[in-house]
């Protein structure tokens, strides 16, 4: 058995090693992901209570 790829992958490095839980390793902040701006909330808001009235109005269907 060859050995050349076991020696490879040890010699690769990858940004996902467990390199982070090492005593004096930098910390890695992730990024915070964006919230929602005031428009979109806006807008769902306001699709939201649109949905509630039309379903207050509508009719009953008996079948």
């Amino acid at each position: 058995m060859d050995g050349s790829s076991l020696v490879a992958l040890f010699l690769a490095r990858n940004d996902d090693t467990a390199t982070s839980a090492l005593p004096h390793a930098p910390r890695k902040v992730r990024a915070r992901k964006p919230g929602l701006s005031r428009r979109e909330s806006l807008r769902g808001w306001l699709a939201s209570a649109l949905h509630r009235l039309a379903w207050a109005i509508e009719p009953n269907a008996r079948l």
